[in-house]
């Protein structure tokens, strides 16, 4: 996986191309000069950790796979911690991507290796895993899914999936941004 020095430099790169988002990876940015080594992925260290997101659109890119979320009770894109033997953030997404939908990583096609989205957010106490909240720096990437059909969600962490057309993302809180972002990658 990236050293912590690689990460600043993703983000650094991330914010030549997005000017107007420094305030929202500036947590992050606290973050990583806080910490390194296993200490930035340890879901273990509740000051916070590193995860990544896979933000997948269809073939024509007209829509955005969103789960609903089991434990959160919300829909958002497939994502989550980063193992220790993942070789890069980006394949830390994919396998995440994969765990979650059942898509075969060969039908997901990176569509750059720069940041797509960087957001810092709380996650609530979980009294099941006997976690206290904490913070998720989530970085995300971008995908580009062939085979939208051979989705096989798992069920033990979401309980439904949807392709949503960009046209409802619109008016959705959480997500009115993705489509304006996706046109600053093609």
């Amino acid at each position: 996986m990236e050293n912590k020095e690689e990460i600043l430099e993703l983000v650094r790169q991330y914010l030549k191309k997005f000017r107007d988002e420094d305030s929202d990876v500036h947590p992050l940015i606290q973050f990583l000069k806080d910490h390194e080594g296993e200490a930035l992925i340890n879901r273990k260290n509740f000051s916070g950790h590193i995860t990544t997101s896979a933000f997948i659109i269809n073939e024509s890119a007209s829509h955005l796979l969103l789960l609903n979320h089991k434990s959160l009770n919300r829909w958002l894109q497939p994502g989550g911690h980063v193992d220790i033997t993942d070789p890069s953030l980006h394949a830390s997404a994919i396998r995440e991507a994969c765990e979650e939908t059942g898509l075969a990583a060969e039908n997901l096609v990176l569509l750059s290796r720069e940041v797509f989205d960087i957001d810092s957010h709380h996650i609530p106490e979980n009294y099941k895993k006997q976690e206290p909240a904490h913070t998720h720096h989530d970085i995300r990437f971008l995908f580009k899914c062939s085979n939208a059909q051979s989705l096989n969600i798992s069920l033990e962490e979401s309980t439904d999936s949807e392709w949503v057309p960009f046209s409802e993302l619109k008016t959705n809180h959480d997500f009115f941004w993705v489509d304006e972002k996706i046109k600053s990658f093609e």
